[in-house]
């Protein structure tokens, strides 16, 4: 066998999913939740309470790991789902057939459907940005996949990473500007929720510091909201099962103290380094790759920094 004939093998999580025979499916006894990182958590949360009423809540690849065949996939299987929880997902965001609406095309006609959103939210990491090429396609940050508008403004200055590192631990935003932008984060993510059938603002709000743990990773507290929303949605009753442990909390962003007291926020709460798989990351460690990315691929920090150079220059003052 050749190289290119080795499959590759079906990760233990997906198994299911890929195993899973729509001419075996009993119409009506399968759910999906479809969406991005989030979706893995809200399945986990309500699957419990979809076995209770017959439903099974098969785990399934995020979309942006999605190919068209899976999608194809997706499509058979969808046509005899009880249930779709789904996050807004454009019509053709990345392959053919994958948009959230064109799922609920899909539909049997007594299946039901709970649209939840797409918790995202800048307040508490006003410098937490994503960056992307030419052609519109995200580019991921080395380590923490997130770009720190800091180190994009000091790749585009051609400083090293020390100079890069004490600009970073120097800053100091200005307490109007965070507001302002939080303030901002709160009224869109409140005004993409509004047609949705659960919202998430207000959890977000009441959460502080311990709402987030990066701009698209909401902390247990947070999603827990989603999930009591789809089972108020469905006429389920019970809690939605949340785990002990973070489940998006694999990667913690830190939290500046100023940013912290400028929204009324404990500076107690405040992290100066990135937390990853529970390990305290220097800013010198996260600098060094990302500078050495902008180095190799300039156009990318300075698309980043033009499309933000209001907020840059906000924060820097």
């Amino acid at each position: 066998m050749t190289d290119a004939q080795v499959e590759t093998p079906v990760p233990e999580h997906l198994r299911r999913w890929h195993e899973l025979d729509p001419a075996a499916v009993e119409p009506g006894t399968v759910g999906f939740v479809w969406g991005n990182c989030q979706a893995e958590s809200i399945r986990r949360m309500v699957a419990p309470a979809g076995a209770e009423h017959g439903v099974e809540f098969v785990r399934l690849p995020p979309v942006f790991e999605m190919d068209e065949a899976e999608v194809g996939r997706l499509h058979e299987l969808v046509g005899l789902a009880g249930v779709l929880v789904t996050q807004p997902v454009k019509d053709e965001y990345r392959v053919p057939g994958c948009g959230s609406e064109q799922l609920v095309a899909l539909l049997p006609s007594d299946a039901r459907v709970v649209r939840v959103p797409t918790t995202y939210y800048e307040g508490l990491f006003p410098w937490q940005v994503h960056a992307h090429d030419a052609d519109g396609a995200r580019v991921d940050a080395p380590l923490t996949d997130y770009h720190d508008l800091r180190l994009l403004h000091a790749a585009v200055q051609g400083w090293d990473v020390d100079r890069a590192v004490a600009a970073v631990e120097a800053t100091r935003p200005d307490p109007d500007a965070v507001r302002d932008l939080a303030a901002r984060s709160q009224a869109e993510l409140r005004r993409r929720n509004a047609a949705l059938d659960v919202d998430t603002t207000d959890a977000v709000v009441a959460g502080g510091a311990e709402a987030m743990w990066t701009v698209n990773h909401p902390a247990n507290a947070t999603l827990r909201e989603v999930g009591t929303g789809v089972l108020a949605t469905l006429g389920w009753a019970g809690e939605p099962a949340v785990p002990g442990h973070q489940m998006l909390g694999n990667a913690k962003a830190p939290l500046d103290a100023a940013v912290l007291d400028a929204l009324g926020l404990d500076p107690a709460a405040a992290r100066d380094r990135w937390v990853l798989a529970g390990r305290e990351v220097p800013w010198a460690e996260v600098a060094g790759p990302q500078l050495a990315l902008y180095a190799d691929r300039p156009d990318v920090a300075r698309r980043a920094v033009d499309r933000y150079a209001d907020r840059l220059s906000a924060l820097r003052c």
